[in-house]
């Protein structure tokens, strides 16, 4: 996991320190994201604060885009028994194909990525790594308002190793995790912006033993704040 995350790093660090056009940009978001969430399968919810960090880059005369995400946070509290050693972390690489409308900016892209539930305390987890795809966009408003949103789609097969629920060792599941936001936000300066969104991931998954052959799966979801930079 680590080794992944440090390799996705090492390609948007190549990407940004490439030569690129005057007329290219590097966004970046520090943001928190509060969330409540729960374990369909077993009726737990639990409360999380993740902070979380995004670039990208614009290159090609801002035809195209690079971008990096990462979401990180350990477990506050739970109801219904569960750890409290427990972290979530998520995070992504991707490339944007940009098109530009008279109201702003949308984008189509494709990446890979990767998520972590973790509970230290059992110990339990379940981890998945794989391609996905989504689109984004941003509209202006009147004056220096303007919305945003991003849909994202990952596809792949995740990895359970719960010892203190029904399963033994590792088990391999179908899985699919949907993560989307739509917010609005505020222009401070040429080079500053605030931003107010609500954000849910839906991590869905397949384990027979676990959900007796029906979908279930973990949610996040909650409002978060950020705060932009666009920087040359």
């Amino acid at each position: 996991m680590y080794r992944t995350v440090a390799i996705a790093a090492v390609v948007l660090a190549l990407l940004l320190t490439t030569s690129m056009p005057a007329s290219a940009q590097t966004w970046f978001q520090f943001r928190y994201w509060s969330t409540g969430n729960k374990l369909h399968e077993i009726g737990h919810t639990f409360n999380s604060g993740l902070a979380g960090v995004s670039i990208r880059r614009n290159f090609m005369d801002g035809d195209w885009a690079a971008s990096f995400n990462l979401d990180t946070g350990g477990v506050s509290s739970w109801t219904g028994g569960g750890g409290t050693q427990a972290f979530n972390r998520f995070w992504n690489l991707n490339v944007h194909r940009n098109f530009t409308w008279p109201m702003g900016v949308f984008s189509i892209y494709a990446g890979y990525g990767g998520a972590v539930f973790e509970d230290l305390a059992y110990p339990r987890y379940l981890r998945q790594t794989g391609w996905r795809i989504g689109l984004d966009g941003t509209a202006k408003l009147r004056d220096n308002w303007y919305v945003t949103g991003d849909v994202g789609y990952t596809l792949k097969q995740a990895t359970f190793n719960q010892l203190n629920w029904k399963l033994g060792g590792n088990v391999r599941t179908n899985a699919t995790i949907l993560d989307y936001k739509a917010a609005v936000g505020y222009r401070l300066s040429d080079m500053w912006s605030a931003e107010l969104g609500y954000r849910r991931i839906s991590w869905d998954y397949n384990a027979n033993v676990m959900c007796g052959g029906t979908p279930c799966g973990v949610e996040w979801k909650g409002f978060y704040l950020g705060l932009n930079l666009t920087a040359p």
